[in-house]
């Protein structure tokens, strides 16, 4: 990342970077100097220096009767970084608000790859509080695809007290992984392959569906839908009384 890439990232683009920096190599010179130097008019160059004043990034002072521009300790982006951070935050809950605000139409995301999968999960973490519940359908899951995020995973549910409650397919190295249940707030059935020939992961909570494929393009969805989650949760509680006794 260059220069001007960085100061992109606080909002100094285009133009005002070109002067902002011409300000710091000059480092103090009028604005004939500096429009010059960056092959800009004079006016233009007026206009951006009093925003840059404003911001607290150069400074003016006369000079033998003439109006010289000088640039700020850079140290000054970091506050103007921490400023619009601070801003950020103070939106945030009303944001949030909006975000998570009941929706008439279910809304379905589409995520690809592993990174896009993981995110999937996080929305779970995100979603649900102390006390909440996931249910979930897995068959081939992120416990052979993602061991090392599953682990991580886990431990943050775990730590925000979300219970787990699913259906398993009985496979190769699944008991191993079960031995942990009541430390991992974990209630699982198990089923045989032939019984529950699932490859792919289904998660229900809050008023979320959340599917995960492990196929050769792998890929997952979260569909956000108080009425289809609500007939999905309905037809877990089936399949969990028809799923025979707790392993």
């Amino acid at each position: 990342m260059n220069l001007k890439e960085a100061l992109e990232q606080i909002d100094i683009i285009g133009k005002k970077a070109d002067i902002y920096l011409a300000c710091l190599e000059m480092g103090g010179a009028t604005a004939y100097s500096i429009a010059k130097k960056v092959g800009l008019k004079r006016p233009t160059v007026y206009d951006i220096l009093s925003q840059l004043l404003k911001e607290g990034l150069v400074y003016k002072s006369l000079k033998r009767n003439k109006k010289y521009y000088f640039p700020a300790d850079p140290g000054r982006l970091l506050k103007k970084a921490k400023e619009k951070e601070e801003n950020i935050k103070a939106i945030l809950p009303e944001l949030e608000s909006l975000y998570n605000a009941p929706k008439i139409k279910p809304t379905i995301k589409y995520f690809e790859g592993k990174e896009g999968i993981k995110e999937m999960y996080n929305d779970s973490l995100k979603s649900l509080k102390k006390g909440d519940e996931i249910l979930g359908y897995v068959g081939e899951g992120v416990l052979q695809h993602l061991p090392k995020y599953s682990d991580e995973y886990v431990a943050e549910r775990v730590a925000k007290g979300i219970r787990f409650r699913g259906i398993y397919k009985k496979e190769k190295g699944i008991m191993e992984y079960m031995a942990k249940n009541q430390e991992q707030l974990r209630t699982v059935k198990l089923l045989d392959p032939k019984d529950f020939p699932v490859n792919n992961e289904t998660n229900i909570y809050a008023n979320k569906i959340a599917i995960a494929s492990y196929g050769k393009e792998m890929f997952a969805m979260i569909i956000e839908s108080e009425e289809i989650a609500r007939a999905q949760r309905a037809i877990f509680e089936l399949a969990w009384r028809g799923a025979g006794g707790l392993e």
